[in-house]
């Protein structure tokens, strides 16, 4: 009782005082939580823009030989634009499915699934050109 009847008489705190103490660990914290949803939200944006590009260059590859080389190279010229650290943390793994076999068959519907690192998981779908 004697520390409260004390602390209301006693008014001797500044407000950048209450300000370091109150506020600046709370924006510390948000500041990092904002960090790390924007840090995930980019690594989810662009899984998603590398599966497309790389069935993208899948179903557009002039035979049937060239297809899985053209969507692995898509992967691979993203991966020499990353740093050697962020190879490490961020593995880069493709697979590609078809509906029907042989993949590259008029019609048939091709997805491609990119994992970054051991949590992000894209994929996306495109169709083998009707009329080759």
């Amino acid at each position: 009782m004697r520390v409260i009847k004390y602390l209301r008489q006693a008014n001797s705190g500044s407000a950048i005082a209450e300000f370091l103490i109150f506020t600046l660990p709370f924006f510390t914290v948000f500041l990092l939580l904002i960090t790390t949803i924007q840090s995930k939200s980019l690594a989810v944006t662009e899984s998603k823009n590398l599966a497309r590009q790389s069935v993208r260059a899948f179903v557009t590859s002039p035979d049937d030989q060239l297809a899985s080389l053209r969507a692995f190279q898509v992967i691979n010229l993203y991966k020499s634009t990353l740093s050697p650290q962020s190879l490490i943390n961020r593995p880069i793994e493709l697979s590609i499915t078809c509906l029907n076999y042989p993949c590259f068959s008029r019609g048939n519907q091709v997805t491609a699934t990119i994992k970054v690192g051991s949590s992000v998981m894209a994929s996306a779908t495109e169709f083998v050109d009707l009329w080759r």
